[in-house]
């Protein structure tokens, strides 16, 4: 059994650095990109449409902190993704403490730097107006300039090229800026952990921290976000405990 499930793992190389790809990735996705209510070919692929720009973006995401740990630190770097996103490991890496903080921030900095390029060829095609239009939209759902028949074209629920572009924007804004969030063991809490005197006082801080987003999102019914953050919020407060 499990060298069955090793077999059905995806690995390569990129840049120089091995990336593996495990099984339990794809359902993870899968789910979060509407999977279960998938009744019809086309929310089937946009489902797919999805999945492949979550799988790209984790993959910037993840060598942005590689990437930036091999110039910074040396070793030798791998990135895997699972279950629960993405892990960049860096193997026999020495770094300083703000030499870590860089490495830490450039995950989520290089998903900001891909979602800028998107922005770039959105003004490039549309002009400034109907790219900031598209750009909202994607993130707020709401325009901020007056829509063009062009930009509104674009912007129909059927229309395939806007399933890739508002999945970047969403993946790569808000799944970056909830990543900075001061919760263990995402970006933010690595980042808070860092200047924090104790270990003690980095999970006190992620508990609090998780278990008040956690409210947040159930105030606002979504069950997934909810429970992660709930589990994160008390993983965090054991720690906190057996650390006495």
């Amino acid at each position: 059994m499990l060298r069955a499930h090793r077999e059905i793992m995806l690995r390569f190389s990129l840049f120089g650095i091995p990336v593996t790809i495990q099984p339990w990735f794809w359902v993870t996705i899968a789910l979060l990109g509407g999977a279960l209510h998938s009744a019809t070919p086309d929310a089937l692929l946009e489902t797919l449409i999805f999945m492949v720009v979550a799988a790209i973006s984790i993959l910037v995401h993840e060598f942005g902190h590689a990437l930036t740990g091999r110039r910074l630190g040396g070793g030798y770097p791998e990135v895997v993704l699972w279950a629960f996103g993405g892990l960049a490991y860096n193997h026999g890496g020495r770094f300083t403490r703000w030499q870590r903080f860089w490495m830490i921030l450039m995950g989520p900095g290089a998903g900001f730097l891909f979602l800028g390029l998107v922005a770039i060829a959105l003004i490039l095609v549309f002009g400034f107006q109907g790219g900031c239009n598209i750009l909202t939209v994607g993130a707020i759902g709401k325009v901020v300039f007056p829509v063009s028949e062009e930009v509104l074209a674009f912007l129909q629920p059927h229309h395939r090229p806007w399933w890739v572009v508002s999945s970047v924007i969403w993946i790569n804004l808000w799944w970056g800026l909830i990543n900075l969030l001061p919760v263990l063991p995402l970006d933010g809490g690595r980042i808070a952990e860092l200047w924090m005197r104790t270990p003690r006082q980095a999970y006190l801080l992620s508990a609090t921290c998780a278990g008040g987003v956690a409210l947040l999102f159930l105030g606002r019914g979504d069950l997934y976000a909810t429970l992660l953050f709930g589990f994160l919020a008390f993983q965090s407060f054991k720690h906190f405990q057996e650390l006495r």
